[in-house]
C-alpha cells in the first residue's frame, strides 16, 4: 500500500533552519556577504564591535553628565559672583553715605543738628558693619576655578582696603601672578590684570604700601595687555621725583606705540 506523501503548509511548520541567536551569526547574513570584505570583517569581528560601541555610548553619556554638572556648577557660581557684586555696590554706597554723615557732622555747629547725625552715624555704622559680613561671607563662598578664584582675591583685597588693612591687600595681590595666567590675550589674563590693577591701585592710598604699589603698577604698565593704559594713569598720581618723572614718560611713550588706540585716555599720564 503507498503511502499518500502529507504536505505541510508553510504556516504549521517552521522552516528546518534554526534562529540564530544573534543577527551577526544569522547565515543567511553571512552567505549574502560572501563577497563584501567589509561585511566578512564585522561578521567576525562583531563582539570587539558591540564592546567598543558600548565602550563609546558610555563614555558620551559620562561626557554628557560631567559638561552637565559642569555647567550647573558654573551656573552657581555666577548667580553667587553677582550676588557679591550688587552687595559690594550696596556697601560701597552705603559707606560713602557714613562718610558723608561724619563729614556733616564734623561741619555742623547747630547741637540738634549735630546729636541727629550722630543717631544716623551709628545706626549707618550697623548697617555698614552687617553689609560687610554679608559681603565676606559671600566672598568666601565663590569657586575656586578660574575665574572665580581670581575674583575672590579681588573682592577680599577691596574689602580689606576699606577697612585700611593693606597689608592683608598686598598679601592678597602677592597670592596670585598675573604674569603666569592663562595666555597674554586670555580671559583669564584679562581678569587677573584688573584684579592686580584694582588692588595695586588701593595700595596707593599707604605711604608704607606705595613702593609695591608703583612696582606691581609699573609691571602692569610695560607688560599688560588689558591693564597697561589704566596701570600708567595710576602711576601718574605718585609721581615726585625727577627720576620717576623720566619713568614715566618712557612708558607712556611705550604705552601710546603698543596701544595707539588707546592715546586719547593718556592725556592726563604725562608727566610735564
Amino acid at each position: 500500500m503507498t503511502s499518500t506523501p502529507v504536505i505541510h503548509k508553510e504556516s504549521d511548520q517552521p522552516s528546518g533552519r534554526t534562529p540564530s541567536r544573534n543577527l551577526f551569526e544569522d547565515p543567511a547574513i553571512a552567505a549574502s556577504a560572501q563577497n563584501d570584505p567589509f561585511a566578512r570583517w564585522v561578521i567576525a569581528n562583531w563582539r570587539t564591535i558591540l564592546v567598543v560601541l558600548v565602550a563609546i555610548a558610555a563614555g558620551m553619556l559620562g561626557y554628557n553628565r560631567y559638561t552637565t554638572v559642569r555647567l550647573e556648577k558654573r551656573s552657581a557660581a555666577t548667580a553667587v559672583l553677582q550676588g557679591v557684586q550688587d552687595a559690594y555696590k550696596e556697601l560701597r554706597a552705603k559707606d560713602e553715605n557714613l562718610r558723608t554723615l561724619k563729614e556733616q557732622e564734623a561741619s555742623t555747629t547747630d547741637a540738634a543738628e549735630k546729636e541727629k547725625l550722630k543717631v544716623s552715624i551709628e545706626s549707618t555704622g550697623r548697617e555698614v558693619d552687617q553689609l560687610r559680613d554679608k559681603v565676606t561671607l559671600m566672598v568666601d563662598a565663590l569657586d575656586q576655578a578660574q575665574p572665580y578664584s581670581q575674583l575672590k582675591t579681588l573682592y577680599q583685597g577691596l574689602l580689606a582696603a576699606r577697612t585700611n588693612d593693606y597689608d592683608k591687600v598686598q598679601g592678597a595681590l602677592n597670592a596670585q601672578s598675573w604674569e603666569r595666567t592663562g595666555d597674554p590675550e586670555s580671559k583669564d589674563r584679562f581678569v587677573a590684570e584688573l584684579v592686580t590693577f584694582a588692588l595695586a591701585r588701593s595700595l596707593i592710598d599707604s605711604d608704607p604700601h606705595r613702593d609695591f604699589a608703583r612696582t606691581q603698577l609699573t609691571a602692569l604698565a610695560e607688560r599688560g595687555s588689558f591693564a597697561a593704559v589704566q596701570a600708567t594713569n595710576a602711576l601718574s598720581l605718585i609721581v615726585q621725583s625727577e627720576a620717576d618723572k623720566k619713568q614715566l614718560d618712557e612708558i607712556v611713550a611705550k604705552v601710546r606705540m603698543k596701544f595707539p588706540a588707546q592715546q586719547r585716555f593718556l592725556s592726563n599720564a604725562d608727566s610735564e
